[in-house]
C-alpha cells in the first residue's frame, strides 16, 4: 500500500542555484546530500508538508536512469497568500506571469533551470 508521504524527482542544470532560488521563495531545504559526487537536496513548500521534492542533476540522472531522463512533471502548488507569494517570487525572477483569475487564481514561473510551475491561490 502507499504511504501518506510522497517524493517528487526534478532534474536540474545546475543544483546549487536551484537551491537558492527556492530558498529564496520560502521553500524548506530538509536534506543535503552528495551521490556518486553529484550535488543534491530535498526540499518542501511548508516544513509539515508530507510532499518531498528532490532534487537531482541532469548528468547524475542520464547516469543513473536515462529512460527518465526527459520526463518533466507538472506541478501545481497552493497558497493561502497568492499576492504576496507572487511578489516573493517576481523579486527572483523576470519569468513570472501576471496573477490570473480564469480557472482560478493563479500564476505561473520558471525556476533557473527553466522547468515551470503553476501557483494557485486557496
Amino acid at each position: 500500500m502507499f504511504s501518506k508521504n510522497m517524493n517528487i524527482m526534478l532534474y536540474v542544470e545546475d543544483v546549487a542555484a536551484e537551491k537558492r532560488f527556492w530558498q529564496a521563495i520560502g521553500f524548506v531545504i530538509t536534506a543535503e546530500s552528495e551521490m556518486m559526487g553529484f550535488e543534491t537536496f530535498d526540499m518542501k513548500s511548508h516544513a509539515d508538508s508530507t510532499t518531498t521534492i528532490t532534487v537531482f542533476t541532469k548528468e547524475f540522472i542520464r547516469q543513473v536512469s536515462p529512460e527518465v531522463m526527459d520526463n518533466q512533471p507538472s506541478i501545481l502548488f497552493e497558497t493561502d497568500d497568492i499576492e504576496a507569494l507572487h511578489a516573493k517570487v517576481v523579486e527572483q525572477t523576470k519569468t513570472a506571469s501576471a496573477i490570473n483569475d480564469v480557472p482560478f487564481k493563479n500564476f505561473n514561473f520558471a525556476s533557473p533551470s527553466g522547468n515551470y510551475y503553476a501557483v494557485k491561490g486557496t
